[in-house]
């Protein structure tokens, strides 16, 4: 313990700049412990939005109504891209359930919007296109500690002319129970891919951030052998450093994770959102990244002086020229992590252990900084001539190949990762898609009204009103499978020819629709079809109605884009309760297309930490060699060499980092793909994208370090105490 703290009291002794390193460190840590942080909290956000998910949805009775009894009616809209759900109440006695977030019950025409509903509502195209699609006028905003996401579109509307049936249901009170809707098994291990494969790169940016000022503290472990330390007492000295600076990057770490936590409400990315009172670490995961960082600090920094011999006269680094570093052991790790995945290619997915899958990507992700510094080395010593600037370059590599490959590990790992994602999430969305059958050049939107207030000639009528509505067709369906319209209207719900007011037709006998068909034996049988929407139908169509009520009505519409928004007031005018969907050819899952969003928001994140970590490095290194930059400036050298050289020193390890990385990432995904059975492809224009981020972010970084470089040229570099 006393040689911990005195490695300790070393670090803060140093002047300015054994703080100035300390903070650095620190601060490098500290990005990652937020990342971490803001990981370890997902299962609380998540347990949070199904609880306020959960306590608003009505629980339905198939009682009579009562004096505590409400009809509810679901809608959902749409607008600039953004969902918008919406209920519709009516009070069925004088004690109705208060929905959550309300203050009191809404009364005809009235409605509560949320906050962001609000503020859309305040905008111009708001007030001119929205507005009118709403049940009456807005008198309040829900509470927000109600709802899933500080950015989520929703309203209660108030109404009195509601009737049982269809979207109308009876509700006794607000706050379902039981368990939620699983996720699909594939839909779980595409989560934990996502979680390890986004969260490897946060921790080699740990890793690289406390192996920084490695020069500085070599040359002070040399002056304590000077003075009598032996190896051991100090490479414990050397711990107690990496202690120091890990402590404060785990608190600098919580400092940023608070100051995020207040401002991520109001940050709206991909259409999610936060609250900030739900981004709390679960008790277990916060304590390990508290008490794991420093530990893991004090592991790599003795890892780091394995290579490195402090003798009383001075510090002999990088034995690599009389033994070059050793390859069979780095290929523990990814081959380990090949025989971890292998075996469950073979299993089912819902068989598949999501520990075996998470250490087996961890075992080839992190083997792709394990495997860096070899190659790095491999390759540099065998680098010809050039001109200055590459000489140099080349020559600082030769050097230090080591802290090259560490500087770059993090990307590395973080493109690998991106690469084996973005296939796995590619190749899997084939299953999380369906093909409707829809045919968007018949109609671009599809109405439904299920027991219907308003015919559907009212229907038609309307929209042909609207500017940009080309066509508008409309059935009416009944019970039993029997549909009625226009002879246009029934061309699009089967093959029919001639057509003439009073006609019938029916698809061939048989099929659920049997007992309509036999009531209409004189119908002519045709070759049913597709609607525009995608459905097939079977029954009787006929150009008049039967003595029964509607059970629904379906309006197909041609419109330009423009008229989209035109086209869900008018029905919204004439029943709020209508259904206005786009038709769309492929429908994607929700639930993946969430996950899809989550992931590339998380991606962006961890590039972003990486890309300002690699500054931290490369502003440490300078800070380092700031000495020999002055005195090569003193003798001649071109600043605009010594910029070439700066970048020659990141292209190289990044190329070598890059060609790592789209192997790995490659072949990972490959083998994911095969483990949730999908096929196995390549999106040759993804991957080579993600290659290309991480080439940008490094010369994004070798860019925005060029103004420190030339502050560290001055001839006051050269002065030493």
């Amino acid at each position: 313990m006393r040689e911990l703290l005195l490695g300790a009291r070393l670090t803060l002794a140093g002047g300015r700049t054994g703080i100035v390193r300390t903070l650095l460190t620190a601060l490098g840590v500290g990005l990652g412990v937020a990342a971490l942080l803001l990981a370890a909290s997902l299962p609380t956000v998540r347990a949070e939005q199904e609880a306020r998910e959960q306590a608003r949805e009505p629980v339905v009775t198939e009682g009579p109504a009562g004096a505590q009894t409400v009809l509810v009616g679901s809608l959902e809209t749409e607008f600039l891209g953004r969902e918008i759900l919406g209920q519709l109440l009516q009070a069925e006695g004088p004690r109705p359930p208060l929905p959550p977030g309300l203050s009191r019950f809404p009364k005809p025409g009235e409605v509560y919007v949320t906050p962001g509903l609000a503020e859309l509502l305040a905008t111009p195209d708001g007030r001119r296109l929205l507005a009118p699609r709403l049940p009456g006028r807005v008198v309040g905003e829900i509470d927000r500690r109600v709802l899933v996401g500080p950015a989520e579109l929703g309203f209660y509307g108030g109404t009195d002319d509601l009737e049982l049936g269809g979207p109308v249901q009876r509700a006794e009170r607000f706050g379902a129970t039981g368990p939620r809707w699983p996720l699909d098994p594939a839909l779980v291990l595409l989560v934990v891919i996502a979680l390890v494969g986004l969260l490897i790169p946060v921790a080699a940016v740990v890793g690289a951030a406390v192996r920084t000022g490695g020069e500085e503290r070599d040359r002070r472990l040399a002056a304590l052998r000077l003075v009598g330390a032996d190896h051991r007492m100090t490479r414990r000295i050397a711990a107690g450093e990496a202690i120091l600076a890990a402590a404060v990057g785990v608190l600098f770490g919580i400092a940023l994770f608070v100051v995020a936590r207040a401002f991520v409400s109001e940050v709206e990315f991909q259409g999610l959102s936060l609250f900030g009172s739900d981004v709390r670490p679960s008790p277990l995961l916060g304590a390990l990244v508290v008490v794991g960082v420093p530990v893991s600090a004090v592991l790599v920094s003795l890892l780091a002086l394995r290579r490195v011999v402090a003798e009383p006269l001075g510090v002999v680094r990088n034995q690599g020229a009389s033994r070059p570093r050793r390859l069979w052991w780095r290929l523990v790790l990814p081959l380990g992590g090949l025989v971890v995945l292998l075996p469950t290619t073979a299993q089912h997915e819902d068989n598949v252990n999501a520990i075996q899958l998470a250490l087996g990507i961890i075992a080839l992700l992190i083997g792709v900084a394990v495997l860096l510094p070899w190659l790095v080395e491999r390759v540099v010593a065998r680098l010809g001539a050039g001109t200055v600037a590459w000489q140099l370059a080349v020559r600082r590599l030769q050097l230090d190949p080591g802290g090259a490959a560490r500087a770059v590990s993090g990307i590395a790992v973080a493109v690998a990762g991106a690469i084996a994602l973005q296939m796995v999430f590619h190749g899997a969305q084939a299953r999380f898609q369906d093909d409707t059958g829809a045919d968007p050049d018949r109609a671009q939107l599809v109405l439904i009204r299920d027991a219907p207030r308003v015919t559907a000639g009212d229907v038609a009528g309307r929209l042909q009103r609207v500017d940009g509505v080309r066509s508008v067709t409309a059935v009416t369906e009944y019970d039993g499978g029997v549909y009625v319209g226009a002879c246009a209207a029934l061309r699009e719900l089967a093959r029919i020819g001639d057509c003439r007011p009073g006609d019938a037709f029916t698809t061939p006998p048989g099929g659920p629709a049997g007992a309509a068909k036999a009531r209409y034996p004189e119908a002519t049988v045709v070759g049913g079809r597709q609607d525009p929407g995608g459905a097939k139908r079977d029954g009787v169509f006929a150009t008049r109605a039967p003595e029964s009520d509607p059970v629904a009505v379906f309006a197909f519409v041609r419109a330009d884009p423009s008229a989209y928004d035109a086209v869900r007031n008018a029905a919204a005018e004439l029943d709020p309760l209508i259904s206005v969907n786009q038709v769309e050819r492929i429908a994607t899952d929700a639930q993946f297309a969430l996950m899809r969003r989550a992931l590339f928001a998380g991606a962006t994140i961890v590039m972003l930490l990486i890309g300002f970590s690699l500054l931290l490095t490369a502003l440490e290194q300078l800070r380092e060699r700031r000495r020999l930059l002055a005195v090569l400036v003193a003798f001649g050298t071109r600043r605009s060499t010594l910029s070439w050289s700066l970048l020659w020193q990141s292209a190289v390890p990044v190329a070598l980092g890059l060609l790592v990385a789209l192997t790995t990432g490659i072949g990972l995904g490959a083998i994911l793909l095969a483990v949730i059975d999908a096929g196995i492809r390549v999106a040759w224009p993804d991957v080579l994208a993600m290659a290309a981020a991480g080439a940008v972010v490094v010369l994004l970084v070798t860019a925005a370090s060029l103004p420190v470089l030339f502050r560290t040229m001055r001839p006051e570099g050269l002065r030493t105490e």
